[in-house]
C-alpha cells in the first residue's frame, strides 16, 4: 500500500502558546500600566482612524471633556467603534499566501494553504480617566466574529497513478487518483464584556494619536470544521474487507471526531486580544 498516512486535526503547542500569552498581555495592561497624566491630552467630539491588529480597519467616535468642573464628567467619556479586515482584505490575503507560498507542512504528507481571513467587532465603550488626562481605562461591550479557511491537501508525487491513502478517526481512506483535498475553516462568533487599557495625546490642530490594549471576555470559544469533498472517496470495510463508496454520515462522523481533540484544546481560548492604533481629530 502506498502513502498510507494518518490525517488528524490538532493544533500545535506553540499557537496555544501564542494565543494565551497575548491575552496574559493585554491583561497586564490594564492591571500594571502606570497612571501617566498629560496636559497635552485632546477633549472634546473624537472621531478616529487607525489599524485594529485583530479586526482591520478601525473606526470610532466618542466624547470626553477633562474641563469640566463635575467629577464624574472630568473623569468619565465614551465611545463606539467598528473594526473590519474587508477594507484590507486583498493585502491580508496577500499576506497570508506569502507565508503559505510553498504550503505549510503539517505531516504525513497533508499540508495547508491559500488561508483567507474575514473579522470584524462593534464595541460600546466607557472610558476612565483616573488623571483627567492621556491615560484611560475601558469597560463595556463588544460583538464580533472571526473565520479563517484554509485547503488542506496531499499529492503523491511519484506515483501519479496510484490511490492517494489516508486514515481519518481510525478508518482507512483513499481517493481514486493522486490527489486529496479539503478545507479548514475556524469561526469565531463572539459578543462579551471588554477591558482594556490606552492612550490619546495631541500632537496639534486637533489630531493626536490613539492606543488602546485590551481582551473581549467572550460567550464562545473558536470551533473548527473540516470539509472532505466525497466524490471518488472510499472507505474499507473491515467486516467485509473491501472497499466501498463512502458515504455522507459515515464521512461527517469521522470529520467530526477528528477534529474533536481540536476543538477541545479550543474550548478553553474565550480571550479575544483587541490591539488598535491610529489617528484622532478633536473639536
Amino acid at each position: 500500500m502506498r502513502n498510507s498516512s494518518p490525517l488528524s486535526v490538532q493544533l500545535s503547542g506553540d499557537t496555544i502558546f501564542v494565543m494565551k500569552t497575548v491575552c496574559v498581555f493585554g491583561v497586564f495592561c490594564v492591571l500594571c500600566l502606570p497612571a501617566l497624566a498629560d496636559t497635552a491630552f485632546p477633549h472634546g467630539t473624537q472621531v478616529a482612524v487607525g489599524a485594529s491588529l485583530t479586526g482591520g480597519i478601525h473606526l470610532s467616535a466618542g466624547y470626553y471633556n477633562s474641563e469640566w468642573s463635575d467629577f464624574l464628567r472630568r473623569h468619565f467619556g465614551m465611545r463606539i467603534g467598528f473594526a473590519s479586515t474587508n477594507p484590507l482584505k486583498s493585502a491580508i490575503d496577500s499576506a497570508i499566501d506569502s507565508v503559505m507560498r510553498d504550503g505549510i507542512d503539517v505531516g504525513d504528507g497533508v499540508k495547508i494553504d491559500n488561508g483567507q481571513l474575514d473579522a470584524w467587532h462593534v464595541s460600546m465603550l466607557l472610558d476612565y480617566h483616573p488623571f483627567a488626562g492621556a491615560w484611560r481605562i475601558t469597560g463595556g461591550y463588544a460583538w464580533g466574529g472571526m473565520q479563517l479557511d484554509s485547503d488542506v491537501f496531499g499529492k503523491i508525487e511519484q506515483a501519479p497513478s496510484q490511490r492517494f491513502y489516508f486514515y481519518l478517526a481510525g478508518d482507512h481512506y483513499y481517493y481514486n487518483g493522486n490527489d486529496f483535498g479539503g478545507i479548514a475553516t475556524i469561526d469565531w462568533n463572539f459578543h462579551g464584556p471588554y477591558l482594556g487599557t490606552g492612550f490619546d495625546w495631541r500632537i496639534g490642530c486637533g489630531f493626536g494619536v490613539f492606543i488602546d490594549f485590551g481582551v473581549v471576555f467572550t460567550s464562545r470559544a473558536p470551533h473548527l470544521s473540516l470539509n472532505i469533498p466525497h466524490e471518488q472517496l472510499y472507505i474499507y470495510s473491515k467486516q467485509t474487507q473491501t472497499w466501498a463508496p463512502v458515504t455522507i454520515p459515515t464521512l461527517d462522523n469521522d470529520v467530526g471526531r477528528a477534529t474533536h481533540d481540536a476543538n477541545r484544546k479550543l474550548s478553553d481560548f474565550r480571550f479575544y486580544p483587541v490591539v488598535k492604533l491610529g489617528f484622532s481629530y478633536n473639536f
